[in-house]
């Protein structure tokens, strides 16, 4: 892979809260015709102001905008430029105290415009809590193409027929692996067609002295896509968990036999992506932003990336994450608003999401083109990344944050032999049965 100067964004900030858990009651916003009309008309009353000279001015509230190489003053400046009657202002949080400040702030009554949630597992409670406007009417209203975005709104975003959010980014789960690894053991690459057990087995080849030919990111919401992966249509907030044992088990005699390494050492010395830039894993099952990642290393060898395994039996897929955008439903720009969010989650800022070498919520030919152009990923990786077919973690709900927190505490266990896979599943089971008691 050619080596590219550029200065990027630490994305693996956001992909740690795949799984973050979420709580909270309320009632799903419902957006009625008469209420659309108040707010247009509000929204004409502005555009009255705009043309007399006076901006309409925003509010929206997002995470690390100003860390080195941060992708949002580019599409700041962009989106100034188109609409220069529109002033935003920026509502900015370090990532660890976004989403304490985000709902703090929506809770009190502030009046933000647009605003990013952190991950699609944490996205329904602030549907739940009446804090996301159903976007239904105003596509249809605007006209606005979904398209677009795939599978990827029905699969995180729409809770009852509402659509409650646009993806600003995707994230396909995916193998990289170190090309030097694999021809110093004399072993083939991986390919777009790989299991769970080829993957594993592989990695059997591969390990020898300090190196280990598998691994994942010490988190357990980084393993945990694997485990789910394992049964066709698995749901975690309907589901038996019994039916994830054998996957699980699986996963732990790899680790025990040295395949990967052991997630309690991996934790105690925070091991994360930096040890695949040191040449210590042949391959990591990660999300596709550590791509941008990858091309700011002077990493001395070449990588390669192949689409994530599936386990032998069930379906050709892999899983996918997305970062939502949401309308404050109490905005009294819609229309502004809208032209906030569909700049950033459109076709004009997904090519400049692709030009920071992150994969966009909005694909098309075009857009992925300039993806690969910014990357310099050879056509086998590009393949990885594009045209694959999708799971998540279940139905968008607010029992799937919920139950997510509880998969992350229970496979932890496993992971540190605190806990077999057969109790961690009577304890899912059990927990599911209190969180859907409450809601």
């Amino acid at each position: 892979m050619k080596k590219r100067n550029v200065s990027v964004m630490l994305a693996a900030a956001a992909a740690v809260t795949v799984l973050a858990g979420c709580s909270g009651t309320g009632t799903k916003t419902e957006t009625t015709t008469a209420a659309l009309a108040a707010e247009s008309a509000t929204t004409a009353a502005g555009e009255s102001k705009e043309a007399s000279g006076e901006k309409t001015k925003l509010k929206l509230a997002l995470w690390d905008y100003d860390v080195e190489g941060s992708v949002y003053p580019a599409m700041m400046e962009a989106f100034n430029q188109k609409y220069p009657n529109i002033e935003v202002e920026v509502i900015n949080a370090p990532a660890n105290d976004y989403e304490t400040k985000l709902t703090t702030m929506l809770a009190s009554g502030d009046d933000i415009d647009v605003y990013f949630a952190k991950s699609n597992t944490s996205y329904p409670t602030l549907v739940q809590k009446n804090f996301a406007l159903d976007l239904n009417a105003v596509a249809k209203e605007k006209g606005f193409d979904l398209t677009p975005y795939g599978t990827v709104l029905e699969q995180h975003y729409v809770i009852d027929g509402g659509l409650y959010a646009l993806p600003f980014r995707t994230n396909d789960w995916v193998i990289y692996y170190n090309k030097k690894i694999f021809d110093d053991a004399g072993v083939a690459y991986p390919t777009n067609d790989m299991t769970w057990e080829q993957f594993f087995e592989l990695g059997k080849q591969l390990s020898h002295d300090d190196v280990y030919g598998c691994a994942f990111y010490p988190k357990p919401g980084f393993i945990a896509p694997c485990l789910v992966g394992a049964v066709n249509g698995f749901d975690i907030t309907s589901s038996d968990f019994n039916e994830l044992v054998p996957a699980a088990t699986k996963v732990m005699e790899a680790m025990k036999d040295g395949v990967w390494e052991d997630y309690a050492e991996s934790v105690s010395m925070s091991k994360d992506q930096t040890y695949f830039y040191q040449g210590k894993w042949g391959m990591l099952y990660n999300g596709s932003w550590m791509t941008q990642l990858l091309e700011a290393q002077d990493l001395g060898f070449e990588y390669g990336i192949v689409k994530s395994p599936y386990w032998e039996g069930t379906d050709k897929k892999g899983f996918a994450t997305s970062t939502p955008v949401l309308i404050n439903p109490k905005t009294e720009k819609l229309d502004a608003a809208w032209d906030l969010m569909t700049f950033l989650c459109g076709e004009e800022g997904a090519k400049i999401v692709a030009e920071s070498m992150l994969v966009p919520g909005y694909m098309s030919d075009e857009i992925m083109t300039t993806f690969k152009e910014s990357t310099g990923l050879d056509e086998s990786s590009m393949e990885a990344l594009t045209d694959n077919v999708s799971y998540g973690l279940g139905e968008a709900s607010v029992n799937l944050g919920q139950m997510s927190s509880a998969v992350n505490e229970e496979l932890e266990l496993v992971l540190t032999d605190n806990q077999s896979p057969e109790e961690m599943a009577e304890n899912l089971n059990t927990r599911r049965e209190e969180i859907l008691s409450q809601n």
